[in-house]
């Protein structure tokens, strides 16, 4: 299993008390893939059969979407090549996207909010940050985006 990613705090969010921000987070070193399926009687074990493989390669995903002919999950970038020679050697064949970050807004109030993630897509439209997949809880939105653009992704929230 690996090790822990990173995650670096912003210094950027003492402003954004008044609408409860008290964090951006940004945890580096991420992958991302997609491994699609025929839309037939075997999809549901084709698809067990995806998780089966990833649990075996003992590497941990998260932002787990399930559509209805592909699977999309994130992965530590340090687990991309393992994972995905396992699922190839498996007959799956993942497109996969390397270099990514995921940016977390962390906001005590979020649930209370209309918009919010309304407001951190036009943000990271702005930035012309490409946003490859999104996650939420009750106090955060996780955003898979290009590490390449994570300093204007954080100047565009901020601003």
């Amino acid at each position: 299993m690996s090790a822990p990613m990173p995650v670096a705090k912003s210094p950027h969010v003492s402003f954004e008390r008044e609408r409860g921000v008290y964090a951006i987070d940004v945890t580096r070193d991420v992958a991302h893939a997609v491994v699609s399926f025929d839309d037939d009687d075997l999809r549901p074990s084709r698809i067990t059969h995806v998780f089966r493989v990833l649990a075996d390669a003992d590497g941990p995903i998260f932002l787990i979407k399930m559509h209805r002919t592909a699977v999309a999950f994130a992965l530590a970038g340090s687990d991309l090549a393992r994972a995905e020679a396992e699922l190839i050697q498996h007959g799956a064949s993942p497109v996969v996207r390397r270099d990514l970050v995921i940016l977390t807004v962390r906001a005590a109030s979020m649930r209370e909010l209309t918009g919010v993630i309304v407001d951190i897509t036009d943000s990271l439209y702005a930035a012309n940050a490409r946003l490859h997949e999104m996650g939420d809880s009750h106090n955060s939105v996780q955003c898979l985006l290009e590490a390449a653009r994570v300093e204007a992704a954080i100047m565009a929230l901020c601003t």
